[in-house]
């Protein structure tokens, strides 16, 4: 049966295709989605996120009110340069940094994103480090610090999906791969069975007001730059000595007796054996005190010039009567050393010069100048034996060791925000991303990283911002009736001895003579009360005291102090 044909008017005027508006593609791939920061007259998709500088103290008000109006984006504050770099302040100088993006869709028109399509945003602050960008990286509450990272993975654990399924979790956890999304892809964390996720700084999506009146899906959040947060893992201690002039200056900077050359010459005492006992008594006595003890105060400061200094660069700067293996090199290199003694004839033998072992004779002095170990003595000899090329060396090498091993036990930990060990200032860039809502049950959401911000450096707490500087009054002690209005504010609890002894004569105090009163007396502790304003006064009267000698040095106070007299109201 032929098909009846339809039927026609020719009259009618023809129709055009229906115009359809962007869909999904035919193999269900969603359109492309951007976020990048707040653009102005352009349509380019790779605008790096907007840093804003805000001085305002309900500055996130300030900051919404600016982006709703589209006239107000230009004016918008970004921070100072300083070297062609930005520069971010601190809030202690009362200046907030905010970031700010939009999100839209990149079809024809780039209409804006509808925020119902977010499921959850947010952005990563990360330090440059040449080519790579660091995460600071987390385990629950341990901190493991800044670490090299797949920087496109999510910084949140929880919301990595798995990059296999083997059938069984632990076979899961063992496979390569679930590791590297274990560890944020970290090469220095790869045998961590700990899944970290970097530190996230929340993004929020502006109010349906303020997007409307840009027309935009507006972004934004507060960046915080100031951090007590420090790696709870040891930090990798520097590499000492791995340059020419770095080696130059830390040879530079060893004791004499040390490095290579002949014998050189002790300052011997009239007591040639030395106790601790005799030590601390020439310690407390003043070289012009007409009683000296056995061990004059003269003789004393001249050891203390010379052994003194050997003995406080071994043991302090370089632990060398530790355990470590540097200190075990060190001890082995002055091993080889000696110590020399003249020894003048006397009952029939003939005058000789007598030798020991340098590090059995540091070993004693260290019990007597360092230690102060109760009953110990050390024989003081003429000479430190002479050092030789290899032997210098040996304890050169040994030295840069232990130093190496002493930054690891005094310095374990490292804040977020610390400078380089080479002083240079550390550059950021703040990253944010949002997470996508899936486009059809069943299919998993969407991951969009914005580009880096542009690089920008931290100003340490003390450096200024310009910002209006709060003003402290002070009580006026010329004015009797207002002292008597101050009354105190703080109470210190003393106990029995220290009161004992501040209660003392102060001229004795100042000579040294002042007794702690031992375990005599009542036993009583006292409480004494104080006006925190005069505290505070009296503190102010010795800054500018210590500032004034001070600037005889560093000629400072032009920058430091500056004194303007406040105008009298008129009526």
């Amino acid at each position: 049966m032929a098909a009846l044909p339809l039927p026609t008017s020719p009259a009618a005027a023809a129709r055009p295709l229906a115009v359809r508006g962007p869909r999904a593609p035919g193999d269900g791939t969603p359109h492309p989605v951007h976020l990048c920061g707040l653009r102005r007259g352009t349509r380019a998709p790779a605008v790096p996120p907007l840093l804003v500088e805000r001085r305002d103290q309900d500055f996130v008000q300030g900051l919404l009110d600016d982006l709703a109006d589209p006239a107000q984006h230009a004016a918008l504050a970004q921070p100072a340069r300083q070297d062609g770099t930005p520069r971010l302040f601190p809030p202690l100088q009362r200046v907030f940094n905010l970031l700010v993006l939009e999100a839209f869709c990149d079809t024809p028109g780039q209409p804006r994103l509808d925020p119902a399509k977010i499921d959850s945003s947010g952005f990563v602050l990360r330090r440059v480090d040449g080519a790579r960008h660091l995460a600071w990286l987390k385990a629950g509450s341990k901190v493991f610090g800044w670490e090299a990272v797949d920087e496109d993975m999510d910084p949140a654990q929880e919301r990595r999906a798995r990059a296999v399924s083997l059938g069984h979790p632990l076979l899961d956890a063992l496979a390569p791969s679930q590791r590297r999304v274990r560890t944020a892809g970290s090469a220095r964390l790869a045998a961590s069975n700990a899944a970290v996720s970097e530190d996230v700084q929340p993004l929020f999506v502006a109010p349906p007001q303020v997007c409307a009146g840009a027309g935009r899906t507006l972004l934004f959040g507060s960046l915080r730059v100031v951090s007590s947060e420090l790696t709870e893992a040891p930090s990798a201690p520097p590499a000492f000595g791995t340059d020419a002039d770095e080696r130059a200056a830390l040879r530079a900077d060893m004791v004499s007796y040390l490095l290579e050359g002949g014998a050189r010459s002790f300052p011997v005492p009239g007591l040639r054996t030395v106790s601790t006992e005799q030590v601390r008594q020439a310690a407390q006595t003043p070289a012009d005190a007409a009683q000296q003890g056995a061990l004059r105060r003269a003789e004393y400061d001249a050891l203390e010039r010379t052994l003194g200094l050997l003995l406080l660069q071994l043991n302090n700067q370089y632990d060398a009567f530790g355990a470590g293996s540097g200190a075990v090199a060190l001890q082995r290199a002055l091993a080889a050393l000696q110590v020399e003694e003249d020894v003048p004839a006397a009952a029939g033998q003939p005058a000789r010069v007598e030798r020991r072992g340098a590090l059995d004779f540091l070993r004693e002095a260290k019990a007597v100048f360092i230690d102060g170990t109760p009953g110990a003595s050390v024989r003081i000899p003429n000479r430190w034996g002479a050092v030789d090329g290899a032997t210098a060396a040996s304890i050169f090498e040994a030295s840069l060791q232990c130093m190496q091993q002493q930054f690891a036990r005094l310095q374990p930990a490292s804040g977020r925000f610390d400078k380089g060990r080479n002083g240079s200032e550390p550059r950021y860039v703040v990253r944010a991303f949002v997470r996508l809502k899936p486009e059809h049950e069943g299919c998993p959401g969407r991951l969009l990283w914005s580009p880096y911000s542009e690089a920008f450096t931290i100003a340490p707490w003390f450096e200024s911002a310009g910002a209006p500087v709060p003003v402290i009054p002070l009580p006026d002690l010329m004015d009797r009736a207002q002292l008597r209005r101050v009354k105190p504010t703080v109470a210190f609890a003393l106990p029995p001895k220290l009161a004992h002894l501040l209660r003392q004569d102060a001229k004795a105090l100042r000579d040294g003579d002042g007794k702690d009163g031992g375990g005599s007396g009542l036993g009583l502790g006292w409480i004494c009360s104080f006006s925190l304003p005069i505290i505070t006064l009296c503190a102010f009267i010795v800054l500018n005291i210590f500032l004034t000698l001070f600037n005889l040095i560093f000629w400072w106070l032009p920058f430091l102090k500056i004194c303007i007299p406040i105008p009298k109201a008129k009526e």
